[in-house]
C-alpha cells in the first residue's frame, strides 16, 4: 500500500470524483453539501497531498489536469466498491431465499413450535431450510460463536442472559401439572412424596425445578428415571406408575390419548418461560431478524 494512502482523506476522493463529474465547483460544492469556500479549501488539500493541480479553471468549466484524467477512473471506481461494502444490509427475499437456518432445540420446544412454525414458512418462504439441532447445553455460545447456530429455542423460570446471547421471551406457561396413571385418584403432598418420579433433563443435569422447589422447603423426591427428552414420559407414566411433572400445555399435549390422570402440583411452583435466544454479533442481520418475526408471530396472533 503506497504511504500516501493513509494521508488522504476519503472525503477528498468524494470530492475530487465530484468536481470530475460535473466540472464545475458551485455544482461538486452543492452536491458534497458544502460552502464554496469549503470547497474550494478541501480541494486545495487534495492539491497539495496530490503534489497536483488536479484542475485548471476555465472561463466555462474546471478542466481537469492529465494526472486528474489518469486516475479518474480508478477513483470513481474504488468509491462505487466502497459504497457497495458499506450499503446498508440488503433486504431478506423470503420468497426467493434458499437459505439454511440452524436451530438449537429441545424435543419439546420443537413439539411447541416447529409444526406451526413449518407451516408458516412453507407458505412465506417455500425455499428456505430449517435445520434442528440438539444441543447439551443449555446456553450454547460456542456454537454461535463458530456459526453453527442462529438462533435457540430454550426454557427458563427468570430472566438470565448469557453475557453474547440475548434472551427475548416468547410465551409464559401459567401452571405446572402432575400425570399420574389412572390407578391414581388423588393427588396431595404427602402422595407426591412418597411417590417415585420421572425427571425430564434436556441438558443432563441431576435436578429440575420441582427439586429446586423442593429444596427450598428442605424437601426432596425419589427421581426413579432421568429422561433427555420429553416425548416418552407419558408413556412411561402408563406403564411404571411413576409421576411426572410438566408444563400442563404440554402434557395436555403429549398425553390426550393416554389413560392418565391429570393433578395440581401440590408445590408452589414458577411460571414455565418459553425463550428464543440470538447471539448478539448476528441477531440483526436480515435473515434472522425476518425467522424471530415469524416464531414471535405464533404467539402474537395467538396461535400457541
Amino acid at each position: 500500500m503506497h504511504n500516501g494512502l493513509y494521508h488522504i482523506d476519503l472525503n477528498l476522493l468524494k470530492l475530487f470524483h465530484s468536481l470530475y463529474c460535473c466540472r464545475s465547483v458551485t455544482q461538486a460544492a452543492q452536491q458534497m453539501h458544502l460552502s464554496q469556500s469549503a470547497f474550494s479549501h478541501a480541494l486545495s488539500r487534495l492539491r497539495q497531498q496530490l503534489d497536483d493541480p488536479l484542475f485548471i479553471r476555465s472561463a466555462s468549466a474546471m478542466i481537469p489536469t492529465p494526472y486528474a484524467d489518469a486516475i479518474s477512473v480508478e477513483v470513481g471506481q474504488v468509491l462505487d466498491r466502497l459504497s457497495d461494502c458499506l450499503l446498508s444490509k440488503q433486504a431478506f427475499s423470503p420468497a426467493l431465499s434458499q437459505h439454511a437456518f440452524r436451530i438449537a432445540v429441545t424435543d419439546f420446544t420443537a413439539l411447541m413450535l416447529m409444526s406451526r412454525l413449518a407451516k408458516r414458512i412453507s407458505t412465506l418462504a417455500p425455499k428456505v431450510r430449517l435445520n434442528l439441532i440438539h444441543d447439551e447445553q443449555r446456553m450454547p455460545l460456542s456454537r454461535f460463536e463458530t456459526g453453527q447456530l442462529d438462533l435457540a429455542l430454550g426454557f427458563s423460570h427468570d430472566d438470565a442472559e448469557g453475557h453474547r446471547l440475548v434472551s427475548e421471551s416468547l410465551w409464559w406457561e401459567g401452571d405446572y401439572c402432575t400425570l399420574a396413571s389412572s390407578k391414581v385418584m388423588k393427588m396431595n403432598r404427602d402422595i407426591f412424596l412418597a411417590s417415585r418420579h420421572i425427571l425430564v433433563s434436556p441438558w443432563g443435569t441431576d435436578t429440575g425445578i420441582v427439586d429446586q422447589v423442593l429444596a427450598l422447603q428442605g424437601l426432596s423426591r425419589d427421581i426413579a428415571i432421568q429422561l433427555p427428552n420429553v416425548i416418552n414420559a407419558p408413556f412411561l407414566v402408563e406403564e411404571s406408575g411413576y409421576l411426572v411433572t410438566l408444563p400442563r400445555q404440554a402434557a395436555r399435549l403429549l398425553a390426550h390419548s393416554l389413560p392418565l390422570n391429570e393433578f395440581d402440583v401440590p408445590l408452589p411452583m414458577p411460571s414455565y418461560k418459553l425463550t428464543l435466544m440470538s447471539y448478539k454479533p448476528t441477531e440483526n442481520t436480515p435473515e434472522n431478524l425476518w425467522l424471530r418475526e415469524q416464531i414471535n408471530g405464533l404467539f402474537d396472533t395467538h396461535e400457541a
